[in-house]
C-alpha cells in the first residue's frame, strides 16, 4: 500500500466528514509531530472549529492511542511503513479508520463484494422499502440491518430486534403484536408490543421463516395496512413502522414446501440483500479484526495490536461459523495473550485439524506455565 493510495483513502474519509458536518480532520503527520507543542496545529484546530482530530503517525515503535485535550485529538502511533505491503499496515490503516468513524455508522470492509453492499445499503435506507436479508449463520445480518436503520431517516426512532426463532409460538404473538387486560390467564396488564414500542422506527424481524403459519397472516397486515391487532382487543391500532427481516434459508424453497406464506414473501421481498460468508470477502477479515480490537479498546481502554503471521493464520482460515466465529476467536485470543499483542499461539479455531474439540482451560494453563518458566509454547 503506497503513500498515494493511503492520502488519497484518508482524504475521501475527510471530506465524508466535512460533508456531515461531523467537524473531524484527519491527517498524517510525521512521527517526531506534537500536537500540544505545535501552535500552528492549535490555532489550526480552533479556527475552523473542528470537535476531533485524528492524526495518524507511522514509523512508530509502538502501537498506541494517545489523546490530548480531553481527547479532541487523537493521535495512533504505529510501526507503519510506506514501503510495506504486510497485512499488519493494512490493520494499522482500517484501526485508524475505526477511530475517525467511531461515533458514525459503519461496516468494517474492504472487499468490492461488501463495498457495493454498503452502496446499496445507502440507498434503500433513504426508503421505506421492506428488506429481507439472506446470508449465512453468523454473516453479521444484523449488522446490516442496523445500518439500513442509522442510515434512514428513522434513526433517531426506536430501533427494536426480535429474534423470531428464540420465542415460543405461543408468546410470540403476544410479543410481537400485544394483548389487552385480561386476553388470556395472567394477562395482569396490557402489553403494545414490539410493532407498537417500534413505532415511527425500525422493527427486525431475525430470523423470520422461523415465524409460525399462524402469525404470518397478522404480519401481512402490519405490512399492508400498517395496522395492528392486539390479542384481546377489537379495534386496530395503526402503526408507522418499517419492517426489516432476515433469514438463512432459501425463502423460495420455503413457499414451495408451505412452511412460509407466499404473499407475505413478496411483501418482504421488496429488496432483497444476500450477504455473503466470511470466506467469500475473506478481505474483509482484517478489517473486521481492527474493529473488533477498537470496541475492546474504547470498553476496556486495553489497546492490543495483533502479529502478521496471526493475521496470516486468520485469512487462511475455511470459516465455517462466519463471522460470529471470528468474534469468538477473537476473544479467546485477547484472553490468551500475555502482551499488547495476539499472537499465532493464542488463536484456538474451533475445527482442529484432527476434528478435536479445543480445550482453552488446558491451553490457557500451559501458556501460564510456560510464561512463568519462560519457555515458549507455540
Amino acid at each position: 500500500m503506497n503513500r498515494g493510495v493511503i492520502l488519497h483513502k484518508l482524504s475521501e474519509f475527510d471530506c465524508t466528514a466535512r460533508s456531515k458536518n461531523s467537524g473531524i480532520f484527519v491527517s498524517l503527520v510525521d512521527n517526531k509531530f506534537n500536537c500540544v507543542k505545535d501552535e500552528d496545529f492549535i490555532s489550526f484546530f480552533k479556527k475552523n472549529k473542528f470537535s476531533r482530530a485524528v492524526l495518524l503517525k507511522p514509523a512508530c515503535d509502538e502501537f498506541k492511542i494517545i489523546n490530548h485535550f480531553n481527547s479532541a485529538v487523537s493521535v495512533l502511533e504505529t510501526p507503519f511503513r510506506f514501503e510495506n505491503e504486510s497485512h499488519l499496515n493494512i490493520f494499522y490503516i482500517h484501526y485508524f479508520l475505526e477511530i475517525i468513524l467511531q461515533d458514525q455508522p459503519n461496516l468494517p470492509c474492504a472487499s468490492q463484494e461488501s463495498s457495493r453492499l454498503v452502496n446499496l445499503v445507502r440507498k434503500i435506507a433513504t426508503t421505506d422499502a421492506t428488506v429481507l436479508i439472506n446470508g449465512p449463520t453468523g454473516s453479521g445480518k444484523e449488522v446490516l440491518s442496523s445500518l439500513i436503520h442509522a442510515f434512514s431517516n428513522r434513526q433517531n426512532n426506536p430501533f427494536v430486534a426480535l429474534n423470531c426463532a428464540a420465542i415460543p409460538d405461543q408468546m410470540l404473538e403476544s410479543i410481537l403484536f400485544g394483548h389487552e387486560k385480561g386476553a388470556f390467564t395472567g394477562a395482569v396488564q396490557a402489553n403494545k408490543g414490539l410493532v407498537r414500542a417500534a413505532d415511527t422506527g425500525t422493527i427486525l424481524l431475525d430470523e423470520i421463516s422461523e415465524m409460525p403459519l399462524n402469525l404470518q397472516s397478522k404480519l401481512l397486515r402490519v405490512i399492508q395496512e400498517k395496522q395492528v391487532l392486539p390479542i384481546g382487543a377489537s379495534t386496530e391500532a395503526e402503526v408507522d413502522v418499517r419492517i426489516l427481516a432476515t433469514t438463512n434459508r432459501n425463502m423460495f424453497d420455503e413457499v414451495k414446501l408451505g412452511n412460509f406464506r407466499e404473499d407475505l414473501f413478496y411483501r418482504l421481498n421488496v429488496f432483497p440483500l444476500n450477504n455473503l460468508s466470511l470466506a467469500e470477502r475473506i478481505d474483509d477479515l482484517i478489517p473486521i479484526v481492527a474493529h473488533m480490537l477498537f470496541k475492546s479498546y474504547n470498553e476496556t481502554g486495553e489497546n492490543l495490536s495483533i502479529t502478521e503471521d496471526a493475521l496470516i493464520a486468520l485469512k487462511q482460515h475455511s470459516w465455517p461459523g462466519n463471522v460470529r466465529e471470528l468474534d469468538n476467536i477473537v476473544q479467546r485470543a485477547k484472553i490468551l495473550s500475555l502482551g499488547d499483542k495476539i499472537t499465532l499461539a493464542d488463536l484456538i479455531f474451533d475445527n482442529h485439524e484432527l476434528g478435536e474439540q479445543p480445550n482453552t482451560a488446558d491451553i490457557l494453563a500451559a501458556k501460564f506455565k510456560s510464561s512463568s518458566t519462560g519457555e515458549v509454547v507455540q
